[in-house]
């Protein structure tokens, strides 16, 4: 008899914390075109940057422009000496980020093979490139790798 209430007695209580665990709400956290100038103000991209229009975003990255809902971007503006890079894109949705950040490090590849040859000082910096998917938004920066990890991270929360 013990050993039947024992039996009954667990599996209420495996019931019970099941269901207490699915009524808590899921969040997604997502990248802001806000948290695009707390990178710019953290003093981990050298020189000046331009900002980059989401229609040349998406040509650069090869990214179909309508799944762009909102985004910013930032290159130097001097790209022969400088690979830094900012771009944080929200899209209209998951896959479109899975699919935006394929993009990224196809062109972070891309840069990187082309830096080797013609401006080996920025190789360090495009090796240390951080790009990141939360929810359906994508953000990929280019700038001091000591720096920029840690920058990033605190972000999206």
């Amino acid at each position: 008899m013990r050993k039947k209430l024992a039996i009954l007695f667990a599996t209420l209580m495996a019931v019970s914390l099941v269901g207490c665990s699915s009524s808590a709400p899921k969040t997604t956290s997502v990248y802001t075109v806000a948290d695009a100038q707390v990178i710019m103000d953290s003093g981990v991209f050298d020189g000046d940057m331009a900002d980059i229009d989401l229609d040349t975003v998406a040509m650069l990255y090869d990214i179909d422009r309508s799944t762009i809902q909102d985004g910013v971007s930032y290159l130097a503006t001097n790209t022969s000496v400088s690979a830094d890079e900012l771009t944080i894109l929200v899209l209209t949705d998951e896959s479109a980020a899975q699919t935006a950040e394929t993009a990224c490090e196809k062109r972070l590849d891309s840069q990187l093979k082309t830096a080797k040859d013609y401006t080996p000082a920025a190789v360090p910096r495009l090796e240390g490139a951080v790009i990141r998917r939360l929810g359906n938004t994508v953000l990929l920066a280019v700038g001091d790798p000591s720096k920029l990890p840690g920058v990033v991270d605190q972000l999206g929360n």
